[in-house]
C-alpha cells in the first residue's frame, strides 16, 4: 500500500505539471469547446425534438465502449509496461508488480472519468437529472468496468503479438467483447436522461460489479503471469511505429516524395497522432462538435429546403452554406493546431540548424501538415451534408468542388501563418483562426472572393511565412 501511495503521488505531482504548462487549454479552450456544444449541438437537438429510442441508444453506446477500449489499447500497454515513460525505473527497484499493476488501474481509471463526464455533459444538455444515487453508482461501475477492460485487453494484446496463440487471441476478444457490452449498457444508463429501462435495474448493476470483479481479477492473474516474459517484448513493441509506416508513407506523398520536406512533416505527423499537447484534442473536439452540429442541423430540419431557380444559384441554399461555413470551421479548426506546435517545437531548433534545414522547406512542412490535417474535417462535412440530404444529387460534385477550394484556402492561410508569433501560441491560435475563417467564410458565401484573396492576399502571407520561419531557424532569440 505504501509503494502504492508513492507511485500515485508522483503521478499527481506530474499531473500539477502538466496542468500548469496547459493552463490555456483547461481554461480557454475547455470552456469554449463546453460553451459550443451547449449552444451548438444542444440546442438544435431540443429544437429538432429527436431523441433515440433506448435501444439505439444501446447500440450506440455499445460501439462507443468498444472503440474507446480498442483505442486504448497503445496507451494502456504504456502504462502497465512503462514503455518510453518515466516509471520504468520502477523496474529497478524493490516495487512489486501487484503494485505497479494497481497504480496502471488508477491510472487508467482516472482518465476513463473523461468519458463519464462527457456522458453526464450529454444527459444534461438533453434535459436529464445529473444528481441522483443510481447515476452516480452507474457512473462508478462504467468507470470500473471500462478501466479495468481496457487494462486486460492490453496484457492480451501484448501477449497475442508476442506468441500469436489461437486460443489466447480468441479468449482475449472474448473479454474484449464483454467489457465493450457491459461498459457499453452502463454508458447508456449514464447519458440517457431517464436512464436504460431496457436492462433492469438489479440485472444492471449486478453485471458491472461482477464484470469489474471478474475483468479486474484475470487482470492480476495475466500480469502476474505473463510479465516477466512480455516486459522486454512490449518495450520493442512500443519502439516501433505505432502506425507502421503508414505516416512515411502519406508525408512522402503529400510532400511529392522530396525527401528533407517528407522527413519534417512525418515528425509533425508523429507529434501530433501522439498527442503532444491538450490543444491536439481540443481542436479535434471542436472539428467532431462542428460536425455534429451540422447532423443535428440538416437532420433535425431546422434549416428551410427550398428549391434554387437555377442550378448556379443552388450555392446560396440555406442548407449548401451551412456545408460549407462547417467545411470552413472544421477545416481551421483542425489547421489552427501549427502555432502550437511550432511553439512546442521552437525549443529544439538547433536541431534543425544543425542539419542545415532551410526556412522555406521548414515553412512548407507546416504547410502541408496544416493540409493533411484539414483534409479530414472539410471531407466529412461534405460526406455529412451529401448523406442528410442537404444539396441535389446533380449538385453534389459541385460541392465538393467548392470543399476542395475552402480546404486548400483555409489551410494554406494557416499554414502561411505558422511561424507569425511561436513565442506567443494563445494570441497566434487567435490570429490564425481569425484569419482562416475570415477567408473561408468569404469564400464560402461568394467563391470568386475565394480565389481573389488567395491571389492578392495568402501569396504574399506565404512568402513573409517562408521569411519568418527563416528568421527563427537562424535566430537563437528565445530558445
Amino acid at each position: 500500500m505504501k509503494q502504492l501511495r508513492l507511485i500515485a503521488g508522483a503521478r499527481l505531482v506530474e499531473g500539477g505539471r502538466w496542468a500548469r504548462e496547459n493552463l490555456y487549454a483547461l481554461l480557454v479552450l475547455g470552456p469554449l469547446v463546453l460553451g459550443m456544444t451547449y449552444f451548438g449541438v444542444g440546442r438544435m437537438v431540443r429544437e429538432a425534438e429527436w431523441s433515440p429510442t433506448e435501444w439505439q441508444t444501446l447500440f450506440a453506446c455499445v460501439a462507443a465502449a468498444a472503440c474507446l477500449a480498442a483505442l486504448s489499447l497503445s496507451r494502456a500497454s504504456v502504462e502497465v509496461y512503462h514503455v518510453r515513460s518515466p516509471e520504468w525505473v520502477l523496474d529497478a527497484l524493490p516495487v512489486s508488480a501487484g503494485a505497479q499493476l494497481s497504480a496502471a488501474l488508477m491510472l487508467r481509471a482516472s482518465r476513463t472519468l473523461a468519458v463519464g463526464a462527457v456522458a453526464l455533459v450529454l444527459r444534461w444538455l438533453a434535459g436529464g437529472e445529473v444528481v441522483s444515487a443510481r447515476l452516480f453508482a452507474s457512473l462508478g461501475l462504467l468507470v470500473a468496468v471500462l478501466a479495468s477492460g481496457e487494462v486486460l485487453s492490453a496484457l492480451g494484446w501484448v501477449r497475442w503479438s508476442h506468441r500469436r496463440g489461437g486460443a489466447q487471441g480468441a479468449a482475449s476478444l472474448a473479454g474484449f467483447a464483454l467489457c465493450a457490452t457491459v461498459a457499453g449498457a452502463l454508458l447508456a444508463d449514464v447519458s440517457r436522461p431517464g436512464g436504460l429501462n431496457a436492462v433492469g435495474r438489479a440485472a444492471l448493476v449486478a453485471g458491472g460489479v461482477l464484470t469489474a470483479a471478474l475483468l479486474v481479477a484475470l487482470a492480476f492473474a495475466a500480469h502476474a503471469r505473463w510479465r516477466a516474459s512480455d516486459a522486454e517484448f512490449a518495450k520493442r513493441l512500443g519502439a516501433r511505429e505505432r502506425w507502421g509506416g503508414g505516416v512515411e508513407r502519406l508525408a512522402e506523398r503529400a510532400c511529392g516524395g522530396r525527401r528533407e520536406l517528407s522527413s519534417q512533416l512525418a515528425r509533425d505527423l508523429r507529434l501530433t497522432l501522439r498527442g503532444f499537447s491538450s490543444a491536439v484534442y481540443a481542436a479535434a473536439g471542436v472539428a467532431v462538435l462542428v460536425i455534429l452540429l451540422l447532423v443535428a442541423l440538416l437532420a433535425g430540419g431546422v434549416l428551410p429546403g427550398g428549391e434554387s431557380e437555377s442550378w448556379t444559384s443552388t450555392t446560396w441554399l440555406p442548407r449548401v452554406l451551412a456545408v460549407k461555413f462547417a467545411c470552413v470551421l472544421a477545416a481551421a479548426a483542425s489547421a489552427a493546431l501549427l502555432p502550437v506546435l511550432v511553439a512546442h517545437q521552437r525549443p529544439h531548433f538547433w536541431l534543425e540548424r544543425s542539419a542545415g534545414l532551410k526556412g522555406e522547406d521548414a515553412w512548407r512542412a507546416k504547410l502541408y501538415l496544416a493540409r493533411v490535417l484539414a483534409a479530414p474535417a472539410a471531407s466529412a462535412a461534405w460526406v455529412a451534408g451529401a448523406a442528410c440530404g442537404a444539396v441535389p444529387a446533380s449538385y453534389a460534385p459541385a460541392l465538393l468542388a467548392e470543399c476542395v477550394g475552402l480546404w486548400w484556402l483555409v489551410s494554406t492561410v494557416a499554414g502561411g501563418l505558422a511561424f507569425e508569433m511561436p513565442d506567443q501560441p494563445g494570441l497566434a491560435l487567435v490570429v490564425t483562426l481569425c484569419a482562416a475563417l475570415a477567408a473561408g467564410g468569404l469564400a464560402a458565401v461568394v467563391w470568386p472572393i475565394g480565389l481573389a484573396i488567395y491571389g492578392m492576399g495568402v501569396q504574399p502571407l506565404c512568402l513573409r511565412g517562408v521569411e519568418r520561419a527563416q528568421f527563427y531557424l537562424t535566430s537563437t532569440e528565445g530558445v
